[in-house]
C-alpha cells in the first residue's frame, strides 16, 4: 500500500496483516502518518496504490464525535442506545409473559419465549443497566448528570462519553488514537485493565509508553515512508530496535569499507590493460550492489540543556498543614505535608479537578492558601510553564516572535538555535498559527532554555509530544541542575524523572519519597477493601465490610471480571447439545447463573458505592 498527498509521500509500498485479538500499537514521531493510517483503515482516505482489506462483516469501533447520535439526548438515554436490540427484544419478552399467562399450554408461545430469553440472556440483557452504571461512573459521570442532555456538557464530557459508549458497544476491532489524552489518571489505570481483557481486537495510536507497555503484544513504528514490525511491547520494541540499528550499522560499515576498496582498485587498475577486465567485473558488481542505508539512530532528537544553579540538598520550598482551594466552604485538598530540596523532581500527581495546577498557582505567588503554611525557605528565579503556554496563537512568524523576545540574537543564531528543536528551513516563517500542538510545546521549551531558572514549573509538559521528544526532555532534565515541581499524568515519564510523589484524592494529599510504581504499591493500603469470607447456614456467601487492612479496588475490579468470565461461560455453555437437550443440568446451569448474578451486583453495587 502507498499513499501520499501532491506535497508529501506517506507511506511507500508498505505491507502489514493483524490477526483477531492482537494488540497492535503504531508509534512514531510526530507528523510520520499514524493518523492518517488510522483514516485509511477505517476508508476515510483511498490509498494511491495497493489496498487495504478488512474482515468482511466486521464491527469497528472509532472514538469520534460521530458515536453520539443526538445531543438533544439525555446522557443515560444516549447510553441505552448500545442496547436497543436488548430493550427490544425485553419488552418483547413482556408480551410473550402476558400471553403465556393467559395461555400457560400453547407451546409456540413458550418456545419462542425460551429462544428469545436465551439470546436476551447470553448477550449479557440482566445486565445492562449495570455495564452502563459501570461504565459512566469510570468516565466520571455521577448520577444526577444521567438526566442532563449532552449539549450541556463540556467538549472534553462529550469525548468521554463517546468513549464510554463506544466501549459499551464492544466492536470486534477497536480503534483507539492517543486514547490516555484528557483522561484522569485512575480512569487511565482502569482503561488499561479494562483493555487487557477486551475480547476484540485493538489497534491504537499512543505517546503514552506506559501504556503501550502495558497492552501491546504487536508494535509497528513508521519511519522514513515504511513500517517495521515489533512483536512484542515498548520494552521489547527498544531493545530489539537497539539491536537492529547495531546489526544494520555493521552491515552498513562493511559494505562502505566494501565499496571503498573496490573504488580504490579501479581507481588504480582501470589505466592498466592487463587488468581492465577486473576493473570492469568491479564496476559491474557495484553497479548491481543492493546499497544498504544508514540506519538513522537518535539523530532527529531534539537537543535541550536547561540553565540552572544547584541548590543540592538545600531547603528550597515546605507545605506546612496547607489547605488549598478557592473558598473556605470548598477546599481542594486539605492538610498537604511536604519539603522540597535542592535538585528533588517532586511530582504532584492525581485526577483532574484535584487540585494539582491550583499548588502551583500557590508557589507563583497567584494564590494563597486557605489555611496552613507555604514556606519559601530561600528566594528562587521560577521558570512557570503552565499549559496556556502551549496553545500560543497569532500571526507572527517563529523567527518575528524570537525577534521579539529576544531581540539581541540575531537570525543567524535564531536559525540555529530551533534547528535544535528539530525545526526545518521551511518551518522558519510559519505562523504561530500554523504550528501543531508538539511544535508549540517544542517552541515554547526553545524559549524556556534560553533563561536561567533555579526552580522549573512545569504543568503537563510532556502533552503533544512524541516519544522521542519526551525523551530528550527527560534527559534534559536529568542534566538539569535546578529543582523541579511538575504536575504529569504521564507515568513513565513521571517514573523517570520524579524523586518525590505528591498525590491529591479525595480531598486529601498523600506524600512519598520514591517513584510512581512504587507509591502505586503503597496506594493499595490507602484507598482499598479487603474481602470477608463469612460462612451463612442458608447458603455460603462473600459479604463485603470495611476492615483494617484494606485490598485494593483493582482487586475488586478482578473480581468482577472473573465472575463475569464465570456467568458468560455458563451462558455459553448453555449452548451445548448435552445441556440443552438435558433440563437437569439446564436448571442447575441456571441457578448457578442466578447466584453468581446476585454475587456480581453485590460486588458491583460495593464498587460503585466507592468510586
Amino acid at each position: 500500500m502507498s499513499f501520499g498527498f501532491p506535497s508529501e509521500d506517506i507511506f511507500d509500498n508498505v505491507s502489514f496483516s493483524i490477526y483477531e485479538k492482537d494488540r497492535v500499537a503504531f508509534i512514531g514521531t510526530n507528523g510520520t502518518g499514524k493518523t492518517t493510517l488510522i483514516k485509511l483503515i477505517l476508508g476515510k482516505e483511498t490509498p494511491n496504490k495497493g489496498n487495504i482489506n478488512l474482515l468482511r462483516g466486521i464491527t469497528i469501533g472509532y472514538l469520534s464525535q460521530e458515536v453520539i447520535q443526538s445531543e438533544e439526548n439525555t446522557l443515560y438515554d444516549e447510553a441505552l442506545l448500545v442496547f436497543k436490540d436488548l430493550i427490544r427484544i425485553e419488552k418483547e419478552l413482556q408480551v410473550l409473559e402476558e400471553k403465556i399467562a393467559s395461555n400457560p399450554n400453547d407451546q409456540k408461545l413458550i418456545d419462542d419465549y425460551g429462544k428469545k430469553q436465551h439470546y436476551f440472556q447470553i448477550n449479557n440483557g440482566y445486565d445492562y443497566h449495570y455495564l452502563i452504571d459501570m461504565f459512566l461512573s469510570k468516565f466520571g459521570f455521577k448520577k444526577e448528570d444521567y438526566s442532563r442532555k449532552i449539549n450541556t456538557f463540556s467538549g472534553g464530557e462529550k469525548t468521554k462519553m463517546s468513549f464510554a459508549k463506544l466501549l459499551l458497544s464492544k466492536p470486534q476491532l477497536l480503534i483507539l488514537d492517543e486514547p490516555t489524552n484528557h483522561l484522569d489518571l485512575s480512569t487511565i489505570e482502569w482503561l488499561e485493565e479494562y483493555l487487557k481483557g477486551y475480547d476484540g481486537t485493538l489497534i491504537f495510536v499512543s505517546h503514552d509508553r506506559y501504556f503501550i507497555n502495558s497492552l501491546a503484544n504487536k508494535i509497528y513504528e513508521i519511519e522514513n515512508h515504511q513500517l517495521s514490525y515489533y512483536k512484542g511491547n515498548y520494552d521489547y520494541y527498544v531493545n530489539e530496535k537497539r539491536t537492529r540499528y547495531e546489526t544494520q550499522l555493521k552491515a552498513y560499515n562493511n559494505q562502505q569499507k566494501e565499496i571503498a576498496k573496490m573504488k580504490r582498485f579501479i581507481e588504480f587498475f582501470m589505466p592498466k590493460p592487463r587488468f581492465v577486465s577486473r576493473a570492469k567485473d568491479r564496476i559491474n558488481k557495484l553497479n548491481h550492489m543492493k546499497i544498504i542505508e544508514k540506519p538513522q539512530g537518535e539523530e532527529k532528537a531534539i537537543r535541550i540543556n536547561f540553565k540552572g544553579d544547584s541548590l543540592l540538598g538545600k531547603k528550597i520550598i515546605g507545605f506546612e498543614h496547607m489547605n488549598i482551594g478557592y473558598s473556605l466552604d470548598k477546599v481542594l485538598v486539605s492538610d498537604i505535608n511536604a519539603l522540597v530540596l535542592g535538585k528533588d523532581r517532586l511530582a504532584i500527581m492525581g485526577d483532574n479537578g484535584t487540585g494539582k495546577t491550583t499548588i502551583l498557582k500557590c508557589i507563583m505567588g497567584e494564590l494563597n492558601p486557605l489555611s496552613g503554611q507555604l514556606v519559601r525557605y530561600r528566594p528562587t528565579n521560577i521558570g512557570y510553564i503552565t499549559q496556556h503556554h502551549f496553545d500560543i496563537k497569532g500571526n507572527k512568524t517563529l523567527v518575528e516572535s524570537y525577534m521579539e523576545d529576544f531581540p539581541m540574537m540575531g537570525e543567524k543564531l535564531i536559525y540555529n538555535h530551533l534547528g535544535k528543536f528539530n525545526f526545518s528551513d521551511d518551518d522558519f516563517f510559519k505562523t504561530l498559527d500554523m504550528l501543531s500542538g508538539g511544535e508549540k510545546m517544542r517552541f515554547v521549551l526553545s524559549k524556556i532554555i534560553l533563561k536561567d531558572y533555579d526552580l522549573l514549573l512545569l504543568d503537563e509538559p510532556t502533552n503533544h509530544l512524541d516519544i522521542i521528544t519526551k525523551q530528550a526532555l527527560i534527559r534534559a532534565l536529568d542534566d538539569y541542575e535546578g529543582t523541579i515541581i511538575f504536575v504529569s499524568h504521564d507515568r513513565h515519564f513521571v517514573d523517570e524523572i520524579a524523586n518525590k510523589i505528591l498525590y491529591f484524592s479525595g480531598g486529601k494529599s498523600y506524600y512519598h519519597e520514591g517513584n510512581y510504581q512504587d507509591f502505586k504499591e503503597l496506594e493499595k493500603n490507602l484507598f482499598d477493601l479487603e474481602e470477608v469470607v463469612t460462612s451463612n447456614k442458608k447458603e455460603d456467601k462473600k459479604v463485603y465490610q470495611k476492615p483494617k487492612n484494606n485490598i485494593s479496588l483493582g482487586k475488586l475490579e478482578e473480581k468482577i471480571s472473573k465472575t463475569e468470565e464465570k456467568i458468560e461461560k455458563l451462558k455459553k455453555s448453555q449452548f451445548d447439545e448435552e445441556v440443552y437437550s438435558d433440563s437437569k443440568k439446564m436448571k442447575e446451569i441456571d441457578e448457578m447463573i442466578s447466584s453468581l448474578e446476585e454475587e456480581l451486583q453485590e460486588l458491583t453495587d460495593q464498587y460503585l458505592e466507592r468510586a
